[in-house]
């Protein structure tokens, strides 16, 4: 992994599922997509589900940290894909929850986490990884070759069973 000055990179453990539950809620509050107490209200469920996904390594989560404190996360999430000719993995890779604290901005550390991101999409030998893409974010994801994806989703949300 890449170093950036005064700050360490490692892998996330199970024991850090509060810190990143923490940093989603903060970056949906970023984006403006939940409130404050919205997003403090789904902590709890997050940090659940991370506890496990963690240790499963259904998640792999990369942490920046600041003495001892985590200001910057990234992850990765491997799904199975239909091979094709063109592309005949079956698997392939989606970036989530790229954040980092705003008084640790700009200082390379998104960069960094994406990059030791891309190592371990490299590393399973996946040759497609997707994200979504904050407009704070657009410039990084660009550089790093980004494009569009000419197949626009559709979600259908269905009610739960009775």
């Amino acid at each position: 992994m890449r170093e950036v000055e005064g700050y360490a990179l490692r892998r996330a453990t199970p024991a850090d599922a509060p810190a990143v539950a923490r940093q989603r809620a903060q970056m949906f509050v970023d984006m403006d997509t939940l409130t404050p107490e919205a997003a403090a209200a789904e902590v709890p469920l997050w940090t659940d589900w991370l506890r496990g996904a963690l240790a499963s390594g259904e998640y792999v989560g990369l942490l920046a940290e600041w003495e001892g404190t985590v200001v910057g996360g990234a992850g990765l999430m491997v799904f199975p894909r239909i091979p094709t000719l063109a592309d005949p993995a079956t698997q392939k890779g989606h970036i989530l929850n790229v954040s980092v604290d705003p008084a640790h901005r700009r200082r390379g550390l998104a960069e960094a986490l994406m990059e030791a991101v891309l190592e371990e999409v490299r590393a399973r030998g996946l040759r497609q990884v997707t994200l979504n893409a904050a407009p704070m974010g657009r410039p990084l994801y660009d550089r790093l070759g980004f494009v569009e994806s000419t197949h626009p989703e559709l979600r259908l949300t269905l009610e739960p069973p009775a």
